[in-house]
């Protein structure tokens, strides 16, 4: 009996999009194989493949990218699609679903340019939207929508043997402790002494305008060099606000609130970490609201530091792995440290392409586990320290931050037993199979924008 959607892929390239699909397709009631599913090792897996073709699939989908045009498997599974098709009279068999940005029209394969492609490439949802409309034209079969199904399919084969175990486990994160702050938050009353039109981000220390005053750390004689006219000021206009009395909560006046003194204490923070990173001569990478920060080839020994890897070759690209940052100041004062790959083609000219810059974060990311991200993290902090336990933030000539450099640890009461085998590649794109919305009434299923 003719019920099953046939879907047809590059391995391992496409495997992400094709079970993401095929779990979508399972959860609507649909029949669908696809042998990253279903194909059982040690099978004969062409004679498998093929018996499906011809005698039980109703339509064949084939992901269209620029690894499926050139993969001979996949082309012979295109052949006999092709003889089933003619056999069936239906024009429509064979579906191709385009994703590859990259796949020009002139390079997509002869036997399926003439056929008309759904279009998954800017998303993923509205791809699926027009695939379902499509699959309900031609009356394919289906159950009733079971999402427990697809579930159930993702829990027995991509999650086997990683439930949570009952284990006490120390934790690390990438939290790490600010240790001290300057005496005193400062507000310089210059008035006319500071121009309405200056910069402030472009001061030696880091400084907020806050109404007619300059919010900083620093003392006021730290900006006589950029400011020339705050030689005359009379540092009794100063406004000093103990930093204890704003962490604590305690504080509050008039003048100013404590919210508002912490919320002005983080940006502080922030703009003398971007500081920092200039005197650490590494180079920036301005993302959608953040700087990450990276280090070229060949500026550490091999590439390393304390004999972690931070620079690395993928196929034609360089990899750097890279850091981002920013303070807070609850439950207590930490600076998060977040963790990056950026791409660039010679070692030091960053890819500006970001779709480039994305998939290549993906492809590298796969092969790191959390202990390779943990200790490449760590690595990073070291080589900002400047003695063995710290690395300061410099937001005075006399005034500094301490950060630890060790990260903040917890303890957790559950843990989970590591696989043998590094399987993120095929998991990947799928822990969202329980956040399914509807998004037509037409069609009561989930669709994760992608």
């Amino acid at each position: 009996m003719r019920n099953k959607i046939f879907i047809s892929h590059a391995t391992p390239d496409d495997n992400d999009f094709t079970k993401w699909l095929a779990l979508k397709l399972i959860g609507l009631g649909y029949e669908v194989w696809c042998d990253i599913l279903f194909l059982d090792k040690g099978v004969d897996f062409w004679s498998k493949i093929e018996k499906e073709i011809r005698e039980n699939a109703i339509k064949f989908l084939i992901v269209s990218s620029s690894y499926s045009n050139q993969r001979e498997g996949v082309l012979k599974e295109l052949a006999v699609a092709a003889k089933v098709k003619k056999q069936l009279s239906d024009s429509t068999f064979i579906i191709p679903l385009a994703i590859d940005e990259k796949l020009s029209y002139d390079d997509i394969n002869i036997d399926i340019v003439r056929l008309n492609a759904i279009d998954f490439k800017k998303s993923w949802a509205s791809g699926l939207r027009d695939l379902l409309e499509a699959l309900e034209k031609h009356n394919v079969p289906k159950s009733s929508p079971d999402l427990a199904k697809s579930n159930q399919l993702y829990q027995q084969i991509f999650l086997h043997d990683k439930s949570v175990i009952e284990k006490e486990e120390i934790y690390v994160s990438n939290w790490f402790s600010i240790m001290s702050f300057p005496d005193e938050l400062r507000f310089h009353q210059y008035d006319k002494k500071l121009p309405n039109d200056y910069d402030v981000r472009k001061l030696t220390f880091p400084a907020i305008r806050y109404k007619n005053y300059l919010c900083t750390f620093a003392w006021e004689y730290d900006f006589i060099y950029q400011l020339p006219k705050t030689e005359t000021y009379n540092r009794n206009f100063t406004i000093r606000i103990p930093t204890a009395d704003i962490l604590s909560g305690q504080y509050n006046s008039d003048f100013i609130g404590n919210f508002e003194c912490q919320r002005l204490i983080v940006q502080l923070l922030n703009k003398a970490f971007e500081l920092r990173m200039k005197d650490k001569n590494v180079r920036e990478y301005q993302m959608s609201n953040k700087i990450g920060y990276w280090i070229e080839k060949g500026k550490l020994e091999k590439d390393r530091f304390n004999k972690v890897q931070l620079v690395g070759k993928l196929k034609e690209k360089n990899w750097h792995f890279g850091i981002s940052a920013a303070a807070k100041l609850y439950p207590f004062p930490v600076l998060m440290v977040s963790s990056h790959i950026f791409f660039t083609e010679d070692g030091a000219k960053l890819i500006e392409t970001k779709s480039i810059q994305h998939s290549s974060r993906r492809r590298q990311g796969k092969n790191w586990w959390n202990d390779d991200w943990k200790t490449k993290l760590l690595a990073f902090v070291k080589y900002l320290s400047d003695d063995d336990i710290s690395f300061y933030l410099e937001v005075g000539s006399e005034e500094k931050v301490f950060v630890s450099n060790a990260p903040i640890q917890f303890k957790g009461n559950v843990s989970y037993i590591i696989p043998e085998n590094n399987t993120l590649e095929e998991e990947v794109e799928l822990s969202d199979i329980n956040e399914l919305d509807n998004f037509e009434e037409k069609f009561p299923i989930n669709v994760d924008e992608k």
